[in-house]
């Protein structure tokens, strides 16, 4: 009974230790994954990589120079990752290295992971060097650098070896020193370079002497030398800023350099230039000189009168003065009082006498107020006097009335719809008068005068005069000469195409022809194309162009010149023997005809290539064989071709009752 009693309370026990949280979860095991036990790492940060069976707040790392971890060289706790890098400085090349790792939860340690080992790549004759060159020559010195990268090293000196060094990207930074005056320019062949297993590279620092030199400041005022305070900047190579005058300045680079006035000055002057320039050019171990001109500015008076029609005006009139002050006026006579010297220019808004306008202003719109001084502005005005003026119109030279409509413009603008016509109380100036349409019926416009602009004084009076002629109409003529003969346009001799443009156009193709009714005036004959068959245009007399007169009549000749010409033969045989007798033909070519016997010969044929074509006829009883030498033949110019029309006989035709 009593064993029992104990083997439940035992039992008790162990469920109200469990349910209390009181058995220990399974320990954590840390795996090392990377580098790979008894591997080699390319570099001297390699990252250890590892991996844990469960959850853990942190880790510690050990990494040691031997396999029971007497010689610890890194002891990093608290990791959070399940990674790490080791910094650079810490491992050395071709050697052995061991590393483990442990895992912390909840306060509790796991124990220390399997150790793994990993070995640093050997360095093989590798070496890094830094030169110097000051213009562009060799030089030797204190300089201090540092050079980073899988090995972080400095120096303070040039020329310098660095060897044994890993394999790597390496960064050459300069930190300071240098050449005596000199500054560092480049580094060639780059500030960064690839090392590579048993390479060289080499770093070389480029160091330029400057020469420098000096820039002066001063200032004047009034023309006299002056000391005191005042601000300003000097911008270029170098920047910099002044604030006093008289003051050197040293160990500038040549180049551009602008000075910029800020402020301040003798008291109660203004500054009115910088010479010889605000931006000038430093040389090479030179010197300029700014000089700031400061002026004192005394007032005087600037006054504006007005007059109209030369005499003197009183009254409210708007304008504007500008220039080293700004005023605004609204009468005259207006004085202005304690302004600054200088330029001033004054520009006329509006008002004045009623019924005048400006004329301009004396003796300058601009001018220049000295120091104490005073200037006169005179407004001029003129009262507009009106004028008349008058329209008439001839015809033929002879007056005329009636419709007829233009415009006059000018000052004023009118419309006009008849002549004679008087136009009243138009304001002096230029006027000029357009001719639009009508006048007397069949006329045309001719001109205007005594001019179609003219200009209308004060009180005056200008006639403008329209000119009109009435056309008559006349005859043109066209004819036309082949070689001196008369020539005209028929079946055979050729075509010809020409126009005549004047007052009015007229085309045509036919010789003679003859134009009526055409409108006096100039009148253009133009040849197009055609003529004479064989036969060139030599010449238009009198002239192509011509004029026209009323009532009358002109004539156009077109010369034509002609090629040397030749004759077309046209024979026939039957079998061989003459034959002449009736026969229909028709010769087509630069010459064309038609002929109804032969033997016949055609006389001036123009040279060509001509053709023979049989129509109709010829012997009884036969038949047309052939044309010798042939159908087509070439007539050369002043030559002769002969067709022979060859007939072969075929028998009479034979009764009806006689056939058998």
């Amino acid at each position: 009974m009593r064993s029992g009693m104990r083997y439940w309370a035992a039992f008790l026990l162990i469920v109200l230790i469990a349910l209390s949280g009181c058995v220990s979860p399974p320990a954590l095991t840390v795996t090392l994954e990377t580098p790979t036990n008894g591997g080699s790492v390319p570099s001297l940060t390699p990252m250890l990589a590892w991996s844990c069976s469960g959850p853990a707040n942190s880790y510690h790392l050990q990494v040691a120079s031997d396999a029971n971890f007497q010689s610890v060289i890194i002891d990093v706790i608290n990791l959070g990752n399940v990674s790490y890098t080791i910094p650079l400085g810490n491992l050395s090349p071709d050697q052995t290295y061991y590393w483990r790792v442990s895992a912390t939860t909840d306060g509790r340690a796991s124990g220390w992971s399997a150790y793994s080992s990993f070995k640093t790549q050997a360095i093989r004759g590798t070496t890094v060097k830094v030169n110097a060159t000051v213009d562009g020559a060799p030089w030797s010195g204190t300089v201090n650098y540092t050079i980073s990268g899988a090995r972080t090293d400095s120096s303070s000196s040039v020329p310098m070896n660095f060897t044994e060094l890993p394999v790597g990207t390496y960064t050459i930074t300069y930190n300071s020193g240098a050449p005596p005056g000199a500054t560092l320019v480049s580094i060639i062949p780059s500030p960064t370079q690839t090392l590579p297993s048993g390479g060289t590279i080499t770093f070389t620092l480029n160091f330029h002497k400057q020469v420098t030199s000096a820039i002066m400041v001063k200032a004047t005022v009034d023309g006299t030398p002056w000391s005191g305070a005042v601000n300003y900047s000097i911008s270029g190579l170098k920047a910099d800023a002044g604030y006093t005058v008289p003051q050197n300045l040293d160990n500038y680079p040549a180049g551009i350099y602008i000075l910029t006035y800020n402020y301040g000055g003798p008291a109660g002057a203004t500054l009115v230039s910088i010479t010889p320039s605000p931006t000038q050019s430093l040389s090479t171990g030179g010197a300029i000189n700014f000089t700031l001109n400061f002026q004192r500015q005394l007032t005087g008076v600037i006054t504006v009168n007005a007059v109209v029609d030369g005499s003197p005006w009183s009254g409210p009139c708007n304008y504007t003065i500008t220039g080293p002050a700004t005023n605004y006026g609204t009468s005259t006579p207006q004085n202005f009082v304690n302004q600054p010297a200088g330029v001033y220019t004054l520009t006329y808004n509006s008002g004045g006498p009623p019924g005048a306008m400006i004329t301009g202003i004396t003796p300058s719109p601009t001018q220049s107020l000295s120091t104490g001084g005073a200037i006169n502005f005179t407004l001029n005005f003129q009262r507009q006097l009106t004028g008349v003026i008058t329209v008439n119109a001839v015809v033929d030279g002879s007056p005329w009335s009636g419709p007829c409509n233009y415009t006059i413009t000018g000052p004023a603008t009118n419309y006009g719809t008849s002549t004679p016509q008087n136009f009243v109380n138009q304001p002096a100036g230029v006027y000029t008068l357009t001719y639009n349409s009508g006048g007397p019926p069949g006329a045309m416009i001719t001109g205007i005068t005594p001019s179609p602009t003219q200009k209308l004084s004060t009180g005056g009076a200008i006639n403008f005069t329209l000119n009109f002629q009435r056309q008559f109409v006349g005859t043109i003529v066209v004819n036309a000469t082949l070689d001196g003969a008369p020539w005209r346009v028929a079946i055979g001799s050729g075509v010809v195409n020409y126009t005549v443009t004047g007052p009015r156009t007229e085309s045509s193709s036919t010789i003679p022809q003859t134009f009526s009714s055409c409108p006096s005036g100039t009148y253009t004959l133009t040849y197009s194309s055609g003529g004479p068959i064989g036969a060139t245009l030599a010449s238009i007399t009198p002239s192509p162009s011509q004029n026209l007169p009323s009532g009358g009549t002109i004539v156009f000749t077109m010369n034509f010149h002609g090629q040397a010409k030749g004759s077309v033969t046209v024979m026939a045989v039957i079998d061989g023997q003459p034959w002449s007798g009736s026969v229909s033909y028709t010769l087509n070519g630069p010459y064309v005809d038609s002929g109804y016997s032969v033997p016949e010969t055609f006389s001036n044929c123009p040279q060509g290539i001509y053709t023979l074509s049989y129509m109709s006829g010829g012997p009884p009883s036969t038949v047309l064989e052939r044309i010798t030498p042939g159908p087509t033949q070439s007539l050369a110019p002043g030559g002769s071709v002969t067709f022979t029309l060859h007939f072969h006989f075929v028998g009479l035709p034979q009764e009806p009752g006689l056939l058998k």
